[in-house]
């Protein structure tokens, strides 16, 4: 093996110009065919052919997609002149807003009639024309609350938030006009609520939708700056020199421009997942770059001599190298195993990039600062950092003489990381990526709080027999289920035909609020034949969508507030047992689908995929380290210390209430396959220092000498790195960044301390190492 590095180190260093130029080469090439096109639609997360997901896309066949209603709400004096003329004016300029294919509100409301000469319903609009008076709006209040059908609908119960519900146009919402379309509807809105004197509340996926498209756009190119300048500043302070400096950042800009053109070659979009992949892959290039400098210092204060210096710097990381970035590979590709398209897009990306981050900085690296002047005394400063080399030496020491107060606080810490890794809940939230103090988020739980629920939730009912939907008997049912659904707060008023029936029944009487109930069988007859002879385009057109085209499913839509996946679950439970009490499965079949609780499916789905990843790590990191020391004891000895960092955030998340959930699961492959890179830097050099005849305490030493400054190093970049990934304005690339670096912390301390203790303690002199 050492002879191929040396004549791979000789020829890098001899054909410079010839790999200098292909690379570049290849790099422009890549820029050309980079992918910069951002998804515009919600990939889904569960197979197609999982259950849930073939009863939603059967849901969606027969009545569109139920995520396309966007909610805004008001709050002020709802029927004062002033109020109710700039509602009125708002609802209708927004009718008129492209993309925008309905819009309901308090002003356009419709009421049923009963028309005898026709036996047939007839519309009338509760509001026919804008109110110029008090008078006219203290009426269409009074009449308004004449009306139980649009009951906590419209209006909350305390008569001070009116609902607006726009719906949009499916196709364009799933296109990057999506962010016009909303933005059109919030612009207009807020010019209405100025003349209003109030503050107008967004809320609905729309919303989430469009948010989450803005800051991807935003943070893919300001994120990735701001991982830059970090990186940039870091290895100023390291190395004090400008050149040492530069050179890394402009290696990492290639690897991420390689990065971009990976997913442009792939064919993939950018989502809220791939969009991370640039960043990642600048904070993980850089040790990389770290590593090569330091050692090419390191050898140079000891040759005095460049060109030796860079080959020798090929030849005795090359190998490490090699195995660091395959195990960080190693930990991104497992990803790429789910079954779920955005990871395994994730996966493959960030795996490839990390292939290729090593293939550009070993050979980049020497091939550039073969063309530089050597080191100056500043440069290599850094190597001889008195108060550094006082930190290395003092860790030496404590690790000869306190092994056993260190194995009895890596005890301790097991002990506490098990008592916490006990408390983790597994939850998410529809919402998790918004930030809880957005005004997105406010408005959520504005709207959630006064009306229940805004998050589509949808209940099928197929009678398994067509115009079942209309049975008398399949009506009663139903109507029974909606009373025991209207049980659970979460949950906004639910509609169905029943709803209609009782609307028509109050028609038949009058008008009168009181006959809003559900009718006898006589009377039931009655209002079937009335709504037969009714204008279906007019008044009755939204009942339409209540039952498919052959009338043989009924829909009970409802909605839901974000609750979290973990009650989410426990709702659809309650849900299921009262469809199961009230509707024999000989006679019918029913299904709770939706986007809400897609989701809780999804995040299920998500966590457990996610699960056996880190798994599948585990297995594919060790035999990394099986084939690079074929030694149990090695192994071992490789992969415990890496495994009680993973223990320490998991009891942490456990204490501190951070919640199991497909962002803060992802972390642990990634953070495994980064961690033990240290590992691999020690253990190779300590290999060498024992085949050269180093007693194990010698071979310590000499590691920490050679090795202890890069580990410093680059685990404090890579902490600084993931630590600015909380900058983002995303839940889940927070959470990555929050518990990435403080994995990678710990693991360095780890590193330091409880692996040469592991050394000192399983590693006698008397057993030859291979």
């Amino acid at each position: 093996m050492s002879q191929f590095w040396r004549k791979f180190a000789s020829f890098v260093l001899r054909q410079r110009i010839p790999i200098l130029l292909v690379i570049l080469a290849l790099t422009g090439l890549m820029w050309m065919v980079r992918g910069t096109k951002i998804s515009q639609t919600l990939s889904p997360v569960i197979p197609s052919d999982h259950p849930d997901m073939i009863a939603f896309k059967g849901f969606k066949a027969m009545f569109g997609e139920d995520g396309t209603t966007l909610a805004i709400g008001l709050e002020g004096d709802v029927f004062s002149l002033n109020f109710f003329q700039n509602l009125y004016a708002l609802t209708q300029e927004l009718q008129q807003q492209e993309g925008v294919t309905n819009v309901l509100s308090l002003t356009n409301l419709v009421l049923l009639e009963r028309n005898d000469s026709t036996e047939s319903f007839s519309a009338k609009k509760l509001v026919p024309a804008m109110p110029t008076t008090q008078a006219a709006v203290d009426s269409i209040h009074a009449q308004f609350q004449n009306e139980p059908f649009y009951k906590d609908l419209i209006l909350d119960k305390k008569g001070k938030t009116t609902l607006v519900a726009v719906s949009l146009d499916t196709a364009l919402m799933n296109t990057a006009r999506k962010v016009e379309l909303v933005g059109n509807v919030e612009r207009v809105t807020n010019s209405y609520s100025k003349k209003m004197g109030l503050t107008p509340h967004f809320a609905g996926l729309p919303i989430l939708r469009a948010n989450v498209h803005r800051t991807v756009s935003k943070e893919l190119v300001l994120f990735l700056g701001i991982a830059l300048v970090i990186m940039a500043i870091t290895l100023l302070i390291f190395f004090r020199s400008f050149t040492t400096m530069i050179f890394p950042i402009l290696v990492v800009g290639v690897i991420i421009i390689w990065s971009v053109g990976i997913i442009g070659l792939l064919g993939y979009e950018i989502g809220l997942i791939t969009g991370i992949i640039p960043a990642l892959v600048t904070v993980i290039g850089i040790p990389n770059s770290m590593y090569l400098i330091t050692k090419y210092h390191i050898e140079y204060l000891r040759t005095r001599n460049k060109m030796k210096s860079l080959s020798l710097v090929i030849q005795k990381i090359g190998i490490a190298t090699v195995m660091t970035n395959a195990t960080t590979a190693a930990g991104l590709v497992t990803v790429a195993f789910t079954n779920i398209k955005p990871l395994q897009e994730f996966g493959i990306v960030a795996s490839l990039s990390i292939v290729v981050a090593f293939f550009i900085s070993v050979l980049l690296i020497p091939i550039v600062f073969s063309f530089l002047p050597p080191p100056t005394p500043q440069q290599t400063r850094h190597i001889q950092s008195k108060s550094l080399d006082f930190v290395i030496r003092g860790i030496d020491h404590i690790v000869k003489t306190q092994r056993k107060a260190i194995f009895a606080l890596g005890l301790f810490l097991v002990i506490f990381s098990i008592v916490g890794i006990s408390r983790i809940k597994s939850l998410a939230y529809l919402a998790d990526d918004i930030p809880q103090n957005s005004t997105v988020s406010k408005d959520l739980r504005f709207i959630e709080k006064r009306f229940s629920g805004v998050l589509p939730f949808e209940i099928l009912i197929d009678t398994k027999k067509k115009r079942g939907a209309l049975a008398y008997k399949n009506i009663r049912k139903v109507n029974e289920f909606q009373e025991r659904l209207s049980a659970n707060p979460e949950l906004s008023r639910s509609i169905s035909v029943v709803n209609f029936v009782d609307f028509a029944r109050q028609a038949l009487f009058g008008g009168d609020s009181s006959a809003y109930i559900f009718p006898t069988r006589n009377e039931y007859n009655f209002i079937q034949l009335y709504a037969k002879n009714s204008d279906t385009e007019g008044g009755m057109s939204f009942a339409k969508k209540l039952t498919d085209s052959t009338s043989q499913v009924i829909r009970v839509t409802t909605a839901v507030q974000d609750i979290g996946s973990q009650r989410m679950e426990e709702l659809v439970g309650i849900i299921r047992t009262d469809l199961d009490a009230i509707f024999d499965t000989a006679d019918f079949k029913t299904v709770i689908t939706g986007t809400t609780p897609i989701f809780v499916t999804s995040t299920k789905f998500l966590v457990n995929n996610l699960i056996q990843s880190l798994i599948l790590a585990f297995l594919l990191i060790g035999g990394l380290m099986a084939l690079l020391f074929r030694n149990i004891r090695m192994i071992f000895i490789a992969i415990l210390p890496n495994t009680l960092p993973l223990m320490m955030v998991a009891g942490i998340m456990g204490f501190t209430d951070i919640h199991l959930k497909p962002s803060t699961v992802l972390v642990f492959g990634i953070a495994f396959g980064i961690a033990v890179d240290t590992t691999i830097h020690f253990l190779i050099r300590y290999r060498l220092a024992k085949q050269l005849g180093d007693t194990t305490q010698g071979a310590i030493s000499n590691s920490f000498r050679d090795t202890g400054v890069g580990i410093l190093y680059t685990s404090m970049v890579l902490f600084i790195g993931f630590v600015s990934f909380t900058a983002s304005q995303f839940g889940g690339t927070k959470s990555l960044g929050l518990l990435m670096s403080m994995t990678l912390l710990i693991a360095m301390f780890v590193n330091l301390f409880l692996l040469p203790s592991l050394l000192l303690w399983l590693d006698k002199d008397k057993v030859q190492v291979e």
